[in-house]
């Protein structure tokens, strides 16, 4: 009786050591690493080229397109597609950032540019690279938070 009664109280510690230990072992979400970009906000399938949604509304509904790079003398330039996949006009912000081939930030100097997208409307966005390292493509895309610009639509 009493050998079961350890048993029982054995079976109980390890169930609750297990649940403790997943417990602190379970990932860390974007929210606890501030560092981190939530990956529906991100589009890196180009290889050269990656957009970032700064606002959570704009997940699913901006997407970038039609990438292309070229040498201009010893500078690279990049012309982007950005399209409105929904049925909402939107009046947005871009920033363009340059990094280097291992991916280090090159100029993080970029003005945020003001742009509209009706729906399914595409724009092209075009920058040249100010270092000759330069080799991918940063664009980062928001909701302004302008409270003027609603009164501009109207």
């Amino acid at each position: 009786m009493k050998l079961n009664r350890i048993i029982s109280y054995s079976k109980v510690l390890f169930l609750t050591i297990l649940a403790l230990t997943m417990i602190a072992c379970k990932p860390a979400t974007v929210a606890e690493n501030p560092g981190f970009v939530k990956q529906d906000t991100l589009d890196d399938t180009h290889p050269r080229a990656r957009l970032v949604l700064g606002s959570e509304k704009l997940v699913g509904n901006i997407r970038m397109g039609n990438i292309r790079f070229r040498k201009v003398g010893l500078f690279t330039q990049a012309q982007v597609g950005i399209q409105n996949l929904s049925d909402v006009r939107y009046n947005l912000e871009y920033k363009v950032e340059w990094e280097d081939e291992s991916g280090f930030m090159l100029d993080q100097s970029g003005a945020w540019q003001r742009f509209t997208l009706a729906p399914t409307q595409i724009d092209t966005v075009t920058s040249t690279g100010k270092v000759q390292d330069a080799y991918k493509l940063v664009i980062t895309v928001r909701l302004p938070d302008d409270p003027f610009i609603i009164n501009r639509k109207k």
